[in-house]
């Protein structure tokens, strides 16, 4: 929990800086695009090994997931993204075969330095999440159990143009993830994010 409150505060600080200090917005990364990501969400409640960053939680594969950035005005641009998430529960004494998680963000992207090959950033906004849970199969069949909750997003990464319409990004993000109701083995399954990103720029 501290280790995540110092991200943030140092998050806040460049958003705070940038306002203050913004530098010229035109450039490599003025354009739109569309990408494919692959990522790591550990949800703090489940995560069993907080020192590795890139080791899942138990039963969890890597998330996937697609974007859409619009193109900047001023350095700010808009995206919006879907992934996925998805963990298996394996303890015979579970009733739910997997969890997964469709996370739907609606992200406000602020580009520090659009005139750079390499660009850092900050992004920050909402989601909204739906959860779905499968029954373990034992002879009569049970329909899956499907939920909807809430988010909030921040964090701040990399973009890289390694060719003219082609770029790439490593990002981490703090994901807030809640439910009124547990769905699986919690309700909240906030974490820390860090993905890898390919984007076709436009």
């Amino acid at each position: 929990m501290k280790k995540t409150v110092q991200y943030l505060i140092t998050l806040c600080c460049i958003l705070m800086y940038h306002l203050a200090f913004g530098a010229e917005k035109s450039g490599y990364f003025s354009a739109g695009g569309l990408g494919a990501e692959l990522g790591i969400w550990k949800p703090s409640s489940l995560d069993g090994n907080p020192s590795k960053p890139f080791k899942n939680v138990k039963g969890a594969d890597p998330y996937w997931g697609i974007s859409f950035v619009t193109p900047s005005f001023a350095g700010f641009a808009l995206r919006v993204a879907l992934i996925q998430w998805q963990q298996r529960l394996t303890d015979e004494t579970a009733q739910l075969e997997s969890v997964t998680l469709r996370h739907l963000s609606l992200d406000l992207k602020n580009q520090i330095v659009s005139q750079a090959r390499i660009s850092p950033y900050v992004c920050y906004g909402l989601a909204a999440i739906w959860s779905r849970e499968k029954p373990v199969d034992v002879g009569d069949r049970k329909v899956p159990l499907d939920r909807a909750g809430y988010g909030v997003n921040v964090g701040a990464g990399l973009d890289v143009q390694a060719l003219k319409h082609w770029a790439f990004a490593v990002e981490y993000q703090y994901l807030y993830a809640a439910f009124e109701k547990k769905v699986g083995l919690t309700d909240n399954y906030s974490g820390p994010k860090v993905s890898g990103r390919v984007m076709f720029l436009f």
